[in-house]
């Protein structure tokens, strides 16, 4: 590949050290990296342990302190590196990172990406947005944004390369799998609260945040600590879902949904509440299960009808595996990336 054919991109976040869009910020830079047309730096806030992962796959990585949108040492250095490197174009996530491009060159191309329904202003000196649903899409254009200049990419989710199906041992009692930010917006206490009515399953939930000692104090409370196992957050969860008999999704808030994409890569049936992005990819009982916000009975109903019934279990396994292949996968989605980038550099 010639060099001057390369599109030269700066890839852009601040971010906290696990979420959703940190988590695909990390697994799109590395798979960007290895693309022969592609030159790529990153520019990341302070984090020893993304810099780390991003450097062990051989990424151009530099970190900013990113401590605001008033950070003018920050906004100074980003220019400086820019000019530097001279990328066609900058590609920004989320909030802070996108306020802090104003004062770059005007042939740079600078396009924002969003995974949430973000305050619209802070991508002001964008020219172009990404959002990676068709209903965040919508929000964007809805704030007055010209929908040519908005696009909508799916994220693509970090399956072991090392995976092989595995068949689980036959025992009576199901794992439940609970993957995320212990937040009131991720909503495990419910699936907590099912736990006494599901005499057959129990829960393991892996992540951090400050209602983990809430969740321990409700499963002692209702008597089912026993069948609850808190795990905090590591970095590869494959073996979880690979242990595990189902995914649960009871959030709250929700606009995307990794997890659901990550546990059909690995052919585990996903129960998750009818909102936002889990409402948008699950088909009921085709690509997977919905139960109603906030109503344990109905997670109930959901769990016991999927676990009873093998013949929907298997078509709800195949037709999300299809799904997973057809829209999610990392090669289908890097191609619309590159086709995007090429499409606007021209």
């Amino acid at each position: 590949m010639e060099k001057n054919s390369q599109i030269k991109i700066v890839n852009v976040i601040s971010g906290s050290n696990y979420g959703g869009a940190e988590n695909f910020f990390e697994r799109f830079s590395i798979a960007l990296n290895k693309e022969s047309d592609i030159s790529q730096k990153v520019i990341i806030r302070k984090n020893k342990r993304r810099y780390n992962l991003l450097a062990k796959n051989g990424l151009d990585i530099e970190e900013l302190g990113f401590n605001g949108k008033w950070d003018l040492f920050t906004k100074k250095s980003l220019k400086k590196k820019c000019d530097i490197f001279q990328p066609d174009i900058i590609l920004t996530w989320m909030n802070r990172a996108s306020y802090l491009i104003s004062d770059l060159d005007d042939s740079i191309i600078k396009i924002g990406r969003l995974g949430g329904y973000y305050n619209i202003k802070n991508y002001t000196y964008c020219d172009y947005l990404i959002a990676n649903t068709e209903d965040i899409k919508n929000f964007i254009i809805s704030k007055g944004w010209d929908p040519k200049k908005v696009f909508c990419i799916n994220n693509f989710v970090a399956k072991n390369e090392k995976y092989l199906p595995q068949k689980k041992k036959s025992v009576s009692e199901k794992t439940l799998l609970g993957l995320g930010r212990f937040h009131e917006n991720k909503a495990f206490e419910i699936i907590i609260n099912a736990l006494p009515k599901l005499k057959d399953f129990k829960l393991i939930l892996i992540g951090e945040g400050n209602l983990k000692n809430y969740y321990q104090y409700e499963s002692q409370r209702l008597g089912i600590s026993n069948k609850v196992k808190i795990i905090d957050w590591v970095e590869d969860v494959s073996k979880y879902y690979l242990l595990a008999d189902y995914l649960i999704c009871p959030s709250r808030i929700e606009p995307l949904g990794n997890i659901i994409i990550e546990a059909w890569s690995y052919k585990l049936p996903v129960v998750a509440s009818n909102i936002m992005g889990p409402k948008r990819l699950i088909k009921h009982k085709i690509n997977g299960m919905k139960f109603e916000v906030e109503n344990v009975d109905d997670l109930i109903s959901c769990l016991n009808e999927i676990n009873s019934n093998r013949t929907l279990k298997k078509k709800i396994v195949e037709n999300a595996y299809k799904d997973y292949q057809k829209k999610f996968s990392k090669d289908v989605v890097i191609k619309k990336f590159k086709e995007l980038f090429r499409r606007l550099k021209k």
